[in-house]
């Protein structure tokens, strides 16, 4: 039913007449007519009275989100809207909702939320309405909670609280935009309960479009489960069963033709950087982005000449500032691909070197190869780490750790091969300590 119609004969009044100055029941003004007939206008008794009928779907779908939610939020309103439009508006505005969400423009999902559980809320209140009666402020005060605007109201936060799964701050904003405190405790049951069951089922929606567009994010704490069901304790692993080895580096002076290719050739964000010590081993001295090599590789006055010995007078080597160094992008002027190529054809960079000891990043975090998978995980999470470098006991690299070596899919499938590793080795140990 789309229409509403309201019919009077003498004093008698239909139902549907939520105009009538003796209801307290209303239809708001503003509602769509839509291509609806206006009716017929008769003054009685200097009151206007009208059988003009409006489109309920219309009063939905053709105002902007915000007066829509209005309309449903809105007061003694029982028979604004039916059970059939509320029905056919929600999954029609849901899938639109769902697939805007996920579309690659600025749409926001606020107003989708709150509007579509204002629909349910208020589905529940005409529910209740049909169960129990009508109920006003006038005739009954105690029972005019039961209206289908504060259900619609409760179904709002409850659907916008188990979306985005926010808690107090929820509260507060759907506080504000009522200014009704008697429904502060529902409001805020609706949210809490909301978010149980959402955080029992699946992911927040925003973790869900991170998963979507491959960035990946790191829980609070890790779960891993193998087997389906059993849950891995990461104390009883280590850094060296999850790192990517062996790792890409990089001399504290290595020649220009050398780090071009290593650019072009890698698609690795970080780089360690190591020493030769006397003993011949090499030691972790720091750490490069790879956005910090291509800013120095752009920057030409910088390189040396390996041929001319240290002992030599060399032409005075200006060093980039700390804020060249660090910006966010390389020069303009500076077509990466393009000059690293170079870098690599030409026979003059093979001669050339950069000093990258004052660039090196010395306070770059480190963990053993043998230290808690859990706690590493911990640590790399909470010091928002880009790349953690794992080293053994003469400092040496063994290996990186970045996001995605602690995504969860990606420790399940490594911890699993160790398990199944480790089971082969137990089953030939008994097999061999078994009695011929």
């Amino acid at each position: 039913m789309l229409q509403v119609t309201c019919f009077f004969d003498g004093d008698t009044y239909s139902s549907t007449c939520t105009n009538h100055p003796s209801s307290p029941l209303h239809t708001e003004p503003t509602v769509q007519s839509y291509d609806c007939p206006e009716g017929i206008r008769v003054v009685v008794n200097g009151t206007t009275f009208t059988n003009g009928s409006f489109n309920q779907v219309a009063t939905l779908l053709m105002v902007p989100g915000e007066r829509a939610i209005q309309h449903l939020f809105s007061r003694n309103t029982h028979l604004e809207f039916d059970y059939s439009v509320l029905l056919t508006v929600l999954p029609i505005y849901f899938f639109l909702a769902c697939w805007a969400a996920g579309m690659s423009i600025a749409s926001g999902i606020v107003v989708p939320m709150l509007f579509i559980g204002g629909i349910y809320g208020r589905l529940v209140g005409l529910a209740i309405v049909s169960m129990f009666g009508v109920h006003t402020a006038d005739s009954s005060p105690y029972w005019a909670w039961m209206d289908p605007g504060a259900f619609a109201l409760i179904g709002a936060a409850s659907f916008f609280g188990g979306v985005s799964r926010l808690t107090v701050s929820l509260t507060v904003i759907m506080m504000e935009i009522t200014n009704d405190v008697q429904f502060l405790l529902p409001i805020m049951v609706a949210i809490m309960v909301a978010k149980w069951v959402g955080d029992f089922l699946t992911h927040p929606l925003y973790h869900a479009l991170l998963e979507f567009k491959c960035i990946p994010f790191l829980d609070a704490e890790p779960v891993i489960v193998t087997d389906g069901q059993r849950v891995v304790n990461l104390e009883l692993y280590s850094t060296k069963d999850v790192m990517s080895n062996p790792a890409v580096i990089i001399h504290k002076q290595d020649s220009i033709a050398s780090l071009a290719s290593l650019l072009l050739d890698t698609t690795h964000g970080g780089f360690p950087v190591v020493e030769t010590t006397g003993y011949g081993s090499e030691v972790f001295i720091g750490l490069l982005t790879r956005l910090e090599l291509t800013v120095l590789l752009g920057h030409e006055d910088i390189f040396e000449n390996i041929l001319t010995n240290d002992s030599q007078e060399q032409t005075e080597i200006t060093f980039l500032s700390y804020q060249e160094f660090s910006d966010d992008k390389p020069p303009d002027w500076f077509d990466t691909k393009s000059v690293l190529q170079k870098y690599v054809d030409d026979v003059k960079y093979k001669n050339l070197r950069i000093n990258l000891t004052p660039y090196i990043n010395q306070s770059a975090m480190t963990v053993h190869e043998n230290f808690s998978l859990h706690r590493a995980y911990i640590i790399f999470r909470t010091l928002g780490l880009r790349h953690l470098t794992v080293v053994d006991d003469n400092n040496s690299v063994k290996g990186m750790i970045t996001r995605k070596d602690l995504m969860g899919f990606n420790m399940e499938r490594r911890l699993n091969m160790i398990l199944v590793q480790r089971l082969r080795e137990a089953s030939t140990m008994c097999e061999m300590k078994s009695p011929a």
